[in-house]
């Protein structure tokens, strides 16, 4: 861990100069602005990375074959208002001086310079569907499909992708895929999908928390990132904390939006971070290709009761949840207002909202990971929206799989020291995130993400309403529910297992 965070802020510091206009910069004694460059830390991790076999080149140096060969990627196309998810990684016309726009020409540029390819994009408001299409047609119009993982998932279980671990040159080993996540997405020998660094939105959307450093200083809350680092950051923790920060500004012994400060802010969707913060899995893959069901399992359980206990309707006394006021025209973005006013002392949300509050709010924050259950558990987890976080898959009519495999792995490598630092750069330079500590917290939150399958496909299984119906609910009656739900969700886990091990048959 401490090797990895060592590498990424060298990467940083080193991205922060080639690739933008507007480089470091230090004010003499004359009031001049001349640019500084820091070279200490990139050359040790140069030489860090040379010997860590996770971050090791080991693609052909001289392959050519390829040469003039356009290598498209069929991308998803959100909306103008979608800013938080707009596809910024694929492919650009030109240099702008916009940090993650340069860092993809180059590494883009690299990909031309050493394999005579070209990198294209072509977006669309459903990519799926478009792309079943044209594998149906057997069109190879297309190398790689980057959407989100519920539609990877829709499309893996169709049979409509090629194996990825029959990928020459593509090794789920490197530093450069999530190889934490993968653990959940193969099913037996087949990976059909998966969390590269060169698809920015499987970043975007982790699950984790801010703090407001106005109000947790007000509340005489300990370093928290100190707390975090000694294993200390439990829920219990996080209760009493926000419990502490909550005020009944008016006195008139209501809790309102907008009018008073409160402990900590969610919404109904927070009890997927919390519980596989936890490291609990609902479906646990075996390497045979079955499965366990484990949504009854003690570990599962207990934590599903402690979300509750944390989470239920009757704590709004320090609890703001975003989904009892549905009935505004844009909660979302309101919510993110009660942040900024020093409203809401804890909020947890997916990354991509940070840079939405950064630049306007007035009060430092910093960001950690979602706690843990216990001081006890291993380490922390995180995980992800999978509706929003990008994942690649292969056509299952691509016809060179070797030259696919081959640019595939290196769109992976380059973004790994271009793209992937200059989102973090750009994320931590926000006027009030920048600082050591929230990178080095990023770097924690992307470690160990706990990928399950139930939520690949909760289209099919229904768990993500089952837990967020039982992590509000008032009166807890989880061994019930789950047992009256068990056999809807086995045999639906049945029918997805047997259909991706047969290519969608």
């Amino acid at each position: 861990m401490k090797k990895r965070f060592a590498i990424f802020i060298a990467l940083l510091l080193a991205a922060s100069l080639p690739l933008s206009s507007c480089g470091n910069q230090t004010q003499t004694e004359s009031g001049t602005d001349t640019e500084t460059t820091e070279t200490t830390g990139t050359a040790e991790a140069e030489q860090t990375a040379e010997n860590d076999p996770a971050t090791l080149d080991e693609l052909p140096t001289d392959n050519k074959d390829y040469q003039d060969y356009t290598f498209t990627i069929l991308g998803h196309l959100y909306e103008a208002a979608s800013v938080a998810w707009g596809v910024q990684d694929i492919a650009v016309d030109e240099l702008t001086g916009e940090r993650i726009n340069d860092a993809v020409f180059e590494r883009n540029n690299r990909i031309a310079d050493r394999f005579g390819v070209t990198i294209a994009k072509n977006l669309e408001k459903y990519p799926s569907d478009v792309a079943k299409k044209l594998i149906q047609s057997g069109d190879d119009a297309f190398d790689l499909l980057q959407t989100t993982v519920q539609n990877q998932a829709s499309v893996a279980v169709d049979g409509y992708l090629a194996n990825m671990n029959d990928l020459p040159y593509v090794n789920f080993e490197k530093a450069w895929w999530d190889s934490s996540a993968m653990e959940g997405i193969r099913v037996g020998d087949k990976t059909f999908y998966a969390l590269g660094d060169s698809a920015l939105n499987g970043k975007k959307a982790s699950w984790l928390m801010l703090f407001n450093k106005t109000l947790t200083d007000k509340a005489g809350i300990p370093n928290l990132y100190d707390t975090v680092r000694e294993g200390k950051w439990t829920l219990d923790l996080l209760q009493t904390y926000a419990e502490s920060i909550a005020v009944d500004v008016n006195g008139d012994g209501e809790m309102k939006w907008g009018e008073d400060v409160f402990g900590v802010g969610l919404q109904d969707e927070s009890v997927s971070p919390l519980l596989f913060g936890t490291g609990a899995k609902l479906i646990e893959l075996n390497p045979d290709g079955t499965y366990n069901y484990r949504l009854n399992s003690e570990q599962v359980v207990n934590a599903m009761e402690r979300i509750n206990s944390f989470m239920k309707k009757s704590n709004s006394n320090f609890v703001l949840n975003c989904n009892r006021y549905d009935g505004m025209a844009n909660q979302w973005i309101e919510f993110r207002k009660i942040f900024m006013a020093d409203q809401m002392g804890f909020y947890i949300l997916a990354l991509s909202g940070v840079n939405l509050i950064a630049g306007d709010m007035q009060s430092d924050f910093g960001i950690i990971p979602v706690p843990k259950l216990s001081e006890a558990q291993d380490r922390y987890y995180s995980t992800f929206q999978y509706g929003n976080a990008h994942s690649l898959s292969v056509p299952k009519s691509a016809q060179d799989l070797t030259r696919t495999g081959l640019i595939t792995e290196a769109l992976q490598m380059f973004s790994h020291d271009t793209v992937l630092p200059a989102y973090y750069d750009y994320t931590l330079t926000n006027r009030n995130a920048r600082d050591t500590d929230s990178a080095e917290m990023l770097d924690l939150i992307f470690a160990s993400r706990n990928f399950d399958i139930s939520l690949a496909y909760t289209n099919k299984t229904d768990i993500l309403n089952f837990l967020q119906t039982n992590a509000v609910a008032d009166s807890f009656d989880y061994a019930s529910k789950e047992a009256a739900n068990r056999q809807k969700v086995e045999k639906a886990m049945d029918e997805i297992i047997e259909k991706v091990l047969h290519g969608g048959e």
